[in-house]
């Protein structure tokens, strides 16, 4: 079956892609999938023949929008002087490999017709499953270091704590960084907001909100945390470059989303000055006892009052294990009947050949 121009790719305009009547087809590259650990070399040219070859598969299936994941764990692909290299590009967080992966990314993408939208995770240092060396020029090092209350840890990992305003000021300049020095279609961000809803994890300034009369309960104000930084991002997106998208891709669970990350997607859906697009992550069957795919995706679509374009994340990497026979056919087929259907994103690259099985 032809999903999404298996049978070869029609000819784009590059300017098409960033129309607000395209339909977008997206794929999700993340850091595993860009790693340059285990490569025999680390060149430019090896890396640029990498990002081709990935890149012409998704032009093959006929994809016009890439997210790349630039910023995995308070590090970069690219060349930043507030984060240190990533450990997954350069073997050792911080090492110096002398090309940018993300101007290589962005010109190979830009070459095809493919737009590029750098993904960042706002928040998280390390993962203790893929442990690694911080580099002492990693902004968090002094944080972790000093054991200061900008540093979450919890039984998976390190992370930044949202409700810290210095927190808060180094994820917008990283991401002011980004979108002045590339040309970048768009700033996106995934569903890692809070990494604990335990009391302790911000402790120290609920408190100080609270000592200062604030009548917020601690859901209430959490919120406000994160929908404050993802204000702040929008506003640094748009005045570096008006026509970068930044884009949010949000939990499927609207519940979840509201009351465990404290994403308050309602907010965002319904008012101006968070993001463009919204791609939330349905990533559920149809016959889902806890929340079948049409249920999520029809909550969605009555949540979204017009102010944002809803882009619809798609499981492709569950084809093969969870999902029956023809179920991702099935999803677009439904997604392109709704209401709000603008597009589809598919995680991630390495199940790209799925969409035609």
């Amino acid at each position: 079956m032809t999903l999404c121009g298996c049978e070869g790719q029609p000819e784009a305009n590059p300017e098409t892609t960033k129309s607000e009547d395209t339909e977008i087809r997206a794929v999700w590259i993340y850091y595993d999938e860009l790693s340059m650990l285990g490569e025999k070399e680390n060149t430019a040219e090896r890396f640029t023949e990498k990002i081709s070859l990935m890149l012409d598969k998704c032009a093959s299936y006929n994809i016009n929008t890439v997210f790349v994941q630039i910023r995995p764990f308070g590090d970069a692909f690219y060349n930043s002087e507030i984060f240190p290299s990533s450990y997954y590009l350069a073997g050792k967080q911080g090492e110096n490999i002398g090309y940018d992966a993300l101007k290589i990314c962005i010109e190979q993408a830009h070459s095809r017709n493919i737009s590029l939208h750098a993904w960042l995770n706002p928040f998280r240092v390390m993962y203790y499953s893929k442990k690694f060396e911080l580099a002492e020029s990693n902004p968090c090092y002094e944080w972790i270091e000093e054991k200061s209350e900008n540093i979450i840890t919890t039984d998976e990992g390190i992370f930044m704590c949202p409700a810290s305003l210095e927190t808060q000021k180094l994820v917008t300049d990283g991401v002011r960084e980004i979108v002045a020095n590339y040309d970048v279609d768009g700033i996106h961000i995934d569903d890692y907001f809070y990494p604990t809803a335990d009391e302790s994890a911000d402790r120290t300034f609920y408190k100080k909100y609270t000592d200062n009369v604030g009548t917020l309960t601690l859901d209430e104000w959490r919120r406000t945390n994160i929908s404050a930084l993802v204000s702040s991002i929008y506003s640094a997106v748009k005045t570096a470059k008006s026509d970068c998208i930044f884009s949010i891709s949000p939990q499927g669970n609207i519940d979840n989303n509201l009351n465990s990350q404290f994403a308050d997607v309602m907010e965002w859906c319904t008012q101006n000055g968070y993001a463009d697009w919204i791609i939330p992550q349905v990533y559920y069957s149809f016959d889902n006892t806890i929340l079948p795919f049409d249920k999520a995706v029809n909550e969605w679509n009555e949540l979204n009052s017009g102010n944002v374009r809803l882009i619809w994340g798609i499981a492709l990497y569950k084809s093969e294990t969870e999902f029956g026979e023809n179920e991702i056919k099935k999803q677009i087929e439904y997604l392109k009947q709704s209401n709000n259907y603008n597009g589809y994103a598919v995680f991630s690259y390495s199940y790209l050949d799925e969409l035609c099985s």
